[in-house]
């Protein structure tokens, strides 16, 4: 039995999807969460699925059950360390033979408190008895879903660096790719064991090219037909304000209850989870976008890394192709 925890976040709900796709590893994936609504679906499609309070030692026991590998997620509630440590120790304790942890290219950073969260779930999984292997993912492209309501009114596209600063950003799908070739095998069951090439290994998992501030700019105004749209290097306490107030927006609000209906009936036929905004960003996950951005301006340390299409024997998709895929969401209103 594979383990997957945050089933009720992006990051967590987006792994299920995109192993769900291969009927035959339904039955073999238990997903863990705590709000059960946005997994119905998984739940109505075989997938085994868990509501579980991440503090309480009887229901993650029980969950634990007949697991041989657990990807861990880091997810975006105030208390989410508290929470993935004690996941991680309950699952050393149960005896799951392997630990994936989904962790953060900021990881590294020793000054970034957000950050930092994810070098001490590193700390435990490496230091646990399991096998183990930590992926380091840069930023994500489906996270600009969050950016396209301003996009939409402003015809401007913040962020808190210079126009000049390059990230390395990689598609939800490709982070998918990659944890379907660890666990699954070539007839998409769950392996028994991962690969002894994979054990102990660190990847960090990037896209294709670096982009900048400008050349981001340049591939919306290319994706959408919109010339005039403009790069706004932004402070992050008014990205903070943004980003915060979109719960306030009703056009947002409404893409939110639309894609809630497309996830409840999903097929699994396709990659539809990456053309999702998902949910509300939270106070977490707010901080934890300012925090990679203000460490990628201070330290230039977003460097393309080939692991992910290296492990998966695949390209990896474009921030260009998320544009095109996605040029709707971000049109100037008219």
């Amino acid at each position: 039995m594979l383990l997957i925890t945050g089933a009720d976040q992006a990051l967590g709900h987006s792994i299920i999807s995109h192993l769900s796709r291969y009927e035959n590893a339904r039955s073999q994936i238990r997903a863990l969460c705590q709000n059960q609504q946005p997994c119905i679906n998984f739940a109505n499609k075989g997938v085994d699925v868990r509501q579980v309070e991440y503090h309480h030692p009887h229901q993650l026991s029980l969950a634990m059950r007949g697991v041989d590998h657990m990807i861990l997620t880091l997810g975006n509630e105030f208390d989410r360390l508290e929470h993935a440590k004690y996941v991680c120790q309950t699952a050393i304790q149960s005896g799951v033979k392997s630990i994936i942890f989904v962790s953060h290219v900021g990881a590294v950073s020793h000054a970034h408190p957000s950050l930092q969260h994810y070098a001490e779930i590193e700390d435990q999984v490496v230091n646990s008895d399991c096998d183990w292997i930590i992926l380091r993912p840069e930023w994500i492209n489906q996270n600009f879903h969050l950016w396209a309501s301003y996009v939409e009114k402003h015809r401007r596209f913040p962020l808190p660096i210079p126009d000049d600063t390059e990230i390395c950003p990689i598609d939800m799908s490709d982070i998918c790719k990659v944890i379907e070739e660890l666990v699954l095998d070539r007839n998409k069951n769950l392996v028994s064991k991962l690969e002894d090439d994979h054990i102990g290994q660190v990847y960090t998992l990037t896209g294709p090219q670096s982009v900048t501030g400008k050349q981001i700019m340049e591939m919306l105004c290319e994706t959408t037909g919109y010339t005039k749209l403009t790069f706004e290097p932004t402070r992050s306490m008014d990205i903070r304000y943004y980003l915060e107030n979109l719960r306030r927006d009703i056009w947002f609000d409404a893409r939110l209850k639309q894609e809630n209906r497309q996830i409840y009936h999903d097929t699994f036929e396709g990659y539809s989870y990456r053309t999702k905004a998902f949910a509300i960003p939270t106070a977490t996950q707010i901080s934890t976008y300012l925090d990679y951005f203000d460490w990628v301006h201070k330290s230039a340390s977003s460097i393309c890394v080939p692991h992910a299409s290296v492990i998966t024997s695949l390209p990896c998709r474009s921030l260009r192709k998320f544009f095109q895929e996605n040029a709707n969401s971000f049109k100037p209103r008219v």
